[in-house]
């Protein structure tokens, strides 16, 4: 029974396959996708070879849905892998662009032959592309790939995209007068342009410009964006463990790396540098030991400082113009009275809090001018030890 079902089929399919090519010349790919469902086969070229009975006949004439793009594909593999040499992978995608007459021809002969289902031409296309490129690359095909190729047949181009990669690292900092942020290049505000090489930075003379000189070169990249775990004065120094950031690297040719333990920079260090899979979508809490200089203006009252001991008891309210408060904690504070009117504090306390303003007068309540009844000046602060209180994923 199911060899004479088979054999109806492949009767059926030969006739609608001669009342097609009495009048439209087809390839033996589209031929092939085309009756490909009925026959519970794979499209493939092999399949319409079969029943093409006219291939002599409609040897000259183009296929009347692709227009011949399926002679072309060597054609177009051989571009992709001249622009792809340029890049480390080893799994890869397609998608095409493709004239809309095409797709319209071939919605055309199905509907007038009325064949329901099965793949459609672009999908052809791409799978076709895929299963060349992969066997002369040795490389995969992958829903999440190192590279992604855009083939447009109307242009005859290739537009390749290699997918991001993310870096976790943290920093010390050893030399004051580094600033934390860049200056982004004045002439494209920090976009990417000719002039500054496409990197968006005005100088390297920051944290950030050092980190991105160092990545973009050894991922040979142009541009990355750092997502920073709490900031810090310029003049401020990072010791401990350091500072925590995540790093998203655009555009990399080179895919895997292993870094130093220690990377010893111009005024900083690096420390665990390491990728990841992704970097945090949400805020990333975390806790730091500072020690701040504060001046006053007039000789600080021993009583008024004992208060500092009970601000440990209720969260600092952060007041953002109008917006939500947000309220943080401190955890430990000590201080030491150096003389009259300058005092060092030491504190644990969430991350967040901006130094300066909790202790001058301002929007952070409570803040050290209110509760020592005294103008407080913040000269300098530094980071002893920065706590994550979340877990960084690694490869």
């Amino acid at each position: 029974m199911i060899i004479r079902n088979n054999m109806k089929d492949v009767g059926s399919t030969q006739i609608l396959v001669n009342n097609i090519l009495k009048n439209y010349s087809l390839c033996n790919y589209c031929i092939g996708r085309l009756i490909s469902k009925d026959l519970s086969r794979r499209p493939s070229s092999s399949l319409g070879k079969k029943f093409n009975l006219n291939v002599k006949q409609l040897a000259l004439k183009k296929c009347f849905i692709c227009k011949d793009i399926f002679e072309r594909l060597d054609q177009v593999i051989d571009h992709m892998i001249e622009n792809s040499s340029v890049y480390k992978f080893s799994t890869f995608l397609v998608g095409s662009i493709i004239k809309p007459s095409i797709s319209d021809n071939d919605d055309y002969i199905k509907s007038k032959f009325r064949i329901r289902g099965g793949i459609s031409i672009k999908t052809q296309i791409n799978h076709e592309i895929g299963k060349k490129f992969a066997r002369r690359t040795k490389s995969k095909i992958s829903e999440v790939p190192d590279l992604t190729f855009k083939i447009n047949f109307k242009d005859d181009s290739c537009r390749i995209h290699s997918r991001s990669l993310f870096v976790y690292g943290r920093y010390t900092k050893t030399r004051r007068n580094i600033p934390q942020k860049r200056v982004s290049c004045k002439n494209c505000e920090g976009k990417g342009c000719i002039t500054c090489n496409f990197h968006g930075l005005e100088n390297y003379n920051s944290v950030e410009g050092q980190i991105t000189k160092l990545l973009n070169m050894k991922y040979d990249s142009r541009q990355v964006k750092i997502n920073w775990i709490g900031g810090e004065d310029k003049s401020s120094l990072i010791s401990g463990n350091g500072r925590p950031f995540f790093v998203k690297i655009f555009q990399p040719h080179i895919r895997k790396l292993r870094f130093k333990k220690r990377i010893t920079l111009d005024g900083i260090e690096l420390h665990d540098l390491r990728q990841i899979e992704t970097q945090p979508k949400d805020s990333v809490p975390f806790r730091s030991n500072v020690s701040i200089f504060v001046k006053s203006e007039i000789p600080l009252k021993d009583n008024l400082l004992k208060k500092l001991h009970y601000i440990k008891k209720n969260p600092i309210e952060i007041h953002n113009d109008g917006k939500k408060i947000i309220e943080k904690s401190i955890y430990t504070l000590r201080y030491k009275k150096s003389n009259p009117n300058a005092v060092k504090i030491f504190m644990s306390i969430d991350g967040g809090v901006p130094i300066k303003s909790f202790v001058e007068k301002s929007s952070v309540k409570p803040n050290l001018s209110e509760l020592l009844e005294n103008k407080c000046t913040c000269v300098q602060f530094d980071f002893k030890q920065i706590d994550v209180m979340c877990n960084t994923n690694k490869n």
